[in-house]
């Protein structure tokens, strides 16, 4: 299994589900304009950057050359599961907040 691409899907549908959280969020400040839920989106669209900046950042590594391409194979494993990780956890608040 190539972690690295596993890690690239996981960090794709980190995205979508973000998407969607920001989505609910924008709903739910029309209904309770408060810093709690301008706060919400601020972490949201914040982690939305970070997921962006993932996939750009390890890409432009993996596509290097064959010399980072040793170190790049051996710290995907590592990604894959921090990006998994905030896959399910994103997944839950998805959950909850439908």
């Amino acid at each position: 299994m190539d972690f690295m691409i596993a890690a690239a899907i996981a960090a794709l549908l980190n995205i979508g589900l973000l998407g969607t959280i920001i989505v609910i969020y924008v709903q739910n400040t029309r209904l309770v304009q408060s810093y709690f839920t301008y706060g919400l989106i601020t972490v949201a669209s914040a982690f939305m950057v970070q997921n962006i900046v993932i996939v750009i950042f390890w890409f432009n590594l993996y596509t290097a050359g064959p010399a980072i391409k040793t170190i790049v194979d051996a710290a995907a494993p590592y990604l894959f599961v921090i990006n998994l990780a905030q896959t399910v956890g994103l997944a839950v608040m998805v959950w909850i907040n439908t």
